[in-house]
């Protein structure tokens, strides 16, 4: 199998913050990703690396000349900004067109239709910050989509949305998946991060790579949460309000 990105010895460090690292991983192409840890493990940091929105502070991060499109956490909108859905996921043709370049028939088509996979295309007219936080968040998955890249990175995408437009980004993470994309996803849920090839154990530093059910060992659980992690009976509980408790 090709690659999608391999790291090799990767540290990142805000000033004297450590953020992650040391890190070295291959990522299959057409594989899906869940990374997964304690809050402060690292987890959006490694995800802008892959992007290539920052740097390594040391190490090197390798995705083969294919920019991949990254989906942050829906945050809210300054309502000065007159920004229609329709604005928002267009800018994910940007890059292709260059500074002078206008949008031609195919950059609309592949708009169209990435509103239409998230069902937004009613509401394609209207501004960006009157949306609902999980219309939002379908409307920056939708500017992904249409990025029409290989590999496709979203950093806790299911996080605080409504049961319709959780359901709907699931159904299109799993669609694109199964296309052949390479689809790499930050979580705080144990059971999402289960229903994807390989999980990333993180905790700053790598602590396990592979099936869910590999990594998701009582050793490693401990090691990446600590002492938060509590037995009862055949289950393990995690005293840890961000995360899923039970596994």
């Amino acid at each position: 199998m090709s690659a999608a990105a391999v790291l090799t010895d990767v540290h990142v460090d805000y000033g004297s913050i450590h953020a992650v690292g040391p890190l070295s991983l291959e990522v299959e192409a057409g594989s899906s990703v869940a990374i997964i840890g304690p809050n402060g493990s690292g987890k959006s940091t490694l995800l802008k690396v892959i992007a290539g929105v920052i740097d390594p502070t040391s190490g090197s991060c390798e995705t083969f000349g294919a920019t991949p499109a990254i989906v942050l956490q829906s945050t809210d909108v300054d309502p000065s900004l007159p920004l229609t859905v329709r604005d928002v996921v267009a800018m994910a043709r940007y890059p292709r067109l260059g500074l002078f370049r206008r949008p031609g028939a195919d950059d609309r088509t592949t708009v169209e239709a990435a509103m239409d996979r998230l069902e937004i295309s009613d509401l394609a007219g209207r501004q960006i910050h009157q949306l609902s936080g999980g219309q939002r968040q379908r409307a920056f998955v939708a500017q992904g989509l249409a990025q029409d890249s290989p590999t496709l990175l979203l950093d806790e995408p299911l996080t605080g949305l409504d049961v319709r437009s959780r359901s709907i980004i699931t159904s299109v993470i799993d669609d694109e998946h199964a296309k052949g994309r390479t689809v790499i996803t930050t979580t705080h849920n144990f059971e999402d991060a289960g229903r994807c090839e390989q999980v990333l154990l993180l905790a700053t530093r790598f602590v396990a790579f592979g099936p869910p059910d590999e990594v998701f060992t009582e050793d490693n659980l401990r090691t990446a949460f600590g002492g938060r992690f509590v037995r009862v009976g055949d289950a393990l509980i995690l005293d840890d309000p961000h995360h899923d408790h039970g596994h």
